[in-house]
């Protein structure tokens, strides 16, 4: 009898044993799925990102599509939504402005990452590659970064020993959002692009 009753308690012990572990992993698979939903960072077109500027304002996102860039600054160009971004009643051209993080005194929100320049000499790889068959204004490219908007409230912030007025972002500060760059990720051709003639 006693062997019976030690052999049935050694039983339920090791049930309950197996029970715990199985609702641990269940805890562990549920906190795992939901990290990775909020680490999920979402991939956009300029006109995706511009209509809802203020949802990822300060959030890191990707940006996919048509860049177009000078000596004096490089962007996203979103041709299919002229004038989607409006802030303080002022109306911005459809692009969003590249930015380094470390042009601190550009940049609104606090950046804790660097550039990755391994992945920029990647996407240049790649993009010689393909350019001789997509033409330059058929591809898209893919950077990762923070999104940030312009608005007046934010615009101004300290700077040395007084304050600075940001006035829009890249060049001539005519955009009113810009991309500060953490990795370049993809170069791919647009789907259905006919470049112009």
């Amino acid at each position: 009898m006693r062997r019976s009753r030690k052999t049935i308690l050694a039983v339920v012990l090791l049930a309950l044993a197996g029970i715990a572990t199985v609702l641990q992993a269940r805890g562990q698979k549920s906190e795992e799925s939901s990290a990775t939903r909020k680490d999920q960072i979402p991939t956009l077109t300029v006109c995706e990102a511009l209509s809802k500027a203020l949802e990822y304002d300060g959030k890191m996102i990707q940006i996919r599509d048509r860049v177009v860039g000078t000596d004096e600054g490089t962007a996203f160009l979103g041709e299919a939504c002229p004038g989607i971004l409006v802030t303080d009643g002022k109306v911005w051209p459809s692009a969003i402005a590249w930015t380094m993080p470390d042009n601190l005194d550009l940049i609104i929100h606090p950046v804790n990452f660097s550039f990755d320049w391994a992945s920029r000499k990647r996407l240049q790889k790649k993009w010689e590659q393909i350019r001789g068959q997509v033409p330059a204004e058929c591809l898209a490219e893919s950077y990762t970064g923070m999104f940030e908007v312009w608005s007046k409230a934010k615009a101004r912030k300290a700077y040395r020993d007084g304050w600075i007025e940001i006035p829009g972002f890249g060049h001539l500060s005519a955009a009113g959002a810009q991309l500060v760059l953490k990795s370049a990720d993809d170069v791919t051709p647009i789907p259905g692009c006919k470049p112009a003639q």
